[in-house]
């Protein structure tokens, strides 16, 4: 009677903890993809704005894969991947409905912001789709090749792989090839200068991030197999 008291509180414990985890996860890339049509200058770079949540995804796949594994880390990428294409749906149907006179938000400041969004979760679930799973791969090859240790550099290997990939897809699809479709006369593709200049500054920093965020991760790690092994 204790122990399958025991077993139903642990499988408690580990799916709630899995749930958090994911949700912060989906939760983050869709305000990834709502920001980051904003451009943003700190300290002579530019970059978007979605650059400041983005590797926090790769954070909380990595603390998923470590503690949960591989199938798990899948199941959390593609339930991001359908979130966002709901996003995207909701975000076009609303842009289409004739807008109110009297709207605080007019139609081409709406449009503005929002006419990006299609353009945006398309590169993002081609970039998103390439590098997360790149880097659930690489995290758990290594982790095989290292037996479990050395979680530092399979944390920084994998993370910096997928956002090299990530950010180069991401920024000519969502600011080159999106607006050059033609679905909105109000959008503009940028030049290959800008995505250059955007893709050298976002992945600069992502790269800071990342080697700030080793501790995070190892203390995420930490807290999540305390709390499901009670």
């Amino acid at each position: 009677m204790l122990l399958e008291e025991f077993r139903t509180q642990y499988v408690s414990q580990t799916e709630r903890a899995y749930v958090l985890l994911a949700s912060l996860f989906i939760g983050v890339l869709l305000l990834t993809n709502i920001i980051t049509s904003k451009y943003i200058t700190v300290s002579h770079l530019t970059f978007t704005a979605g650059a400041i949540t983005y590797p926090f995804t790769f954070s909380l796949l990595d603390i998923i894969t470590e503690v949960y594994g591989k199938s798990k880390a899948k199941m959390v990428i593609w339930m991001g991947l359908v979130a966002s294409l709901f996003m995207t749906l909701i975000t076009y149907i609303a842009n289409m409905i004739p807008v109110y006179k009297h709207s605080p938000v007019p139609q081409s400041a709406f449009q503005a912001v929002f006419g990006f969004i299609p353009g945006i979760v398309l590169g993002s679930m081609i970039a998103y789709l390439a590098s997360q799973f790149i880097d659930v791969y690489l995290l758990e090859l290594f982790r095989r090749l290292t037996n479990g240790k050395y979680l530092w550099i399979r944390n920084n290997i994998s993370t910096l792989v997928g956002q090299l990939i990530d950010t180069a897809i991401f920024a000519g699809v969502a600011w080159i090839l999106w607006p050059r479709l033609g679905f909105s006369s109000t959008l503009e593709p940028i030049s290959w200068d800008t995505w250059y200049q955007i893709t050298v500054n976002e992945y600069g920093f992502k790269v800071i991030f990342t080697f700030f965020n080793i501790p995070f991760v190892y203390l995420g790690v930490y807290l999540v197999r305390r709390y499901i092994k009670l």
